[in-house]
């Protein structure tokens, strides 16, 4: 639920009217120089601890939430706010999820993504169990600031809805866990999981043997000189160049934004900054580019680096093939 649902005001009115009523009732009947009969100091008695005991106890009406919630029901989950619905994922329908989050923020976004469409859904994550840190870090990814910057504002799910909803989602497709599906300029589609990046046509097995490394570049557009950041795969006779332009900040500046990214979240967007290294080099043949959505580049580079036969290089083995190739996963032939 991304807005709580307080109950409605008349209700609470009444509620404690009642009490009120109930304790002026009671005083009165316990005053003994009143000059009150004995049976209606006994009545006037009942019926304040009565009241009481019906503003405390009383069953409170169901309400539906206020403001902008997600509701989960046999068909999917759907965004609810005041200007309609709309459907996030469906059950029947293929789905990935992944958790956009950054240093020393207490709010993160939730990437619903779909073949036809991605839904963002803000999540506090500033106050979450062992068990519920333990799962969001299984999908956190680094975003940059102006990303999770931009839902500060929004009503957000708590810390511990956030991983109700993940372990719901979890229990109608585990593998939907860190998916993405996402599609290029053109439309052309992209799908990543634990085991397969597909792009297109072409299809890179996580599970075989597979060279990648992280690159960027600077290309004109027009009179300004942009920067994009990149990721080389190459398998067999496959060959892929990701692009996204570069985010423009990921780290706060401040000085306690490492101090913040605590428990396995903040160990695994820690990590996300080693993958965000990369070396400076000429642009990529037009060719292999593809463009995906900025947000979603640490997510590659992140199943990449648990591939375990995936070797990352760290030059352009066509230009530098005699240099040593570090941080292998596995063995090449």
């Amino acid at each position: 639920m991304l807005a709580n649902a307080p109950v409605p005001p008349s209700t609470r009115s009444r509620r404690i009217a009642a009490i009120a009523l109930g304790i002026a009732a009671i005083g009165a009947s316990a005053v003994p120089d009143v000059g009150i009969a004995l049976a209606l100091r006994v009545a006037l008695g009942l019926a304040g601890l009565l009241a009481v005991v019906w503003a405390v106890f009383a069953r409170r009406p169901a309400v539906q939430p206020s403001g902008t919630y997600v509701q989960a029901d046999e068909a999917g989950l759907t965004r609810v706010t005041e200007d309609g619905t709309k459907s996030i994922v469906k059950w029947d329908a293929p789905f990935g999820v992944a958790l956009l989050a950054s240093y020393g923020r207490p709010t993160a976004v939730l990437a619903f993504t779909t073949p036809t469409q991605t839904r963002y859904v803000p999540a506090r994550i500033d106050d979450r169990s062992e068990a519920d840190d333990e799962l969001l870090a299984r999908i956190a990814v680094l975003a940059d600031l102006d990303l999770v910057d931009d839902v500060v504002h929004e009503a957000a799910l708590t810390a511990a809805a956030t991983a109700s909803l993940v372990r719901r989602l979890e229990d109608h497709d585990k593998d939907a866990l860190g998916r993405v599906y996402l599609s290029d300029g053109k439309g052309m589609p992209i799908a990543l999981d634990r085991a397969t990046l597909a792009v297109g046509d072409r299809s890179f097995d996580l599970s075989s043997q597979l060279e990648w490394r992280p690159l960027m570049f600077h290309e004109s557009t027009g009179q300004a000189l942009a920067l994009y950041q990149a990721t080389w795969i190459k398998q067999g006779g496959s060959e892929v160049v990701l692009v996204a332009p570069m985010p423009s900040s990921l780290v706060p500046r401040g000085s306690n934004a490492h101090r913040d990214a605590t428990g396995r979240l903040g160990r695994a967007l820690t990590r996300d900054l080693r993958l965000l290294q990369a070396p400076a080099e000429n642009p990529p043949s037009r060719d292999v580019r593809v463009a995906i959505d900025r947000p979603f580049m640490m997510a590659v580079r992140r199943v990449l680096d648990d591939a375990p036969l995936a070797a990352r290089v760290l030059a352009d083995p066509r230009t530098e093939s005699s240099a040593p190739k570090a941080e292998r996963r596995g063995t090449l032939p």
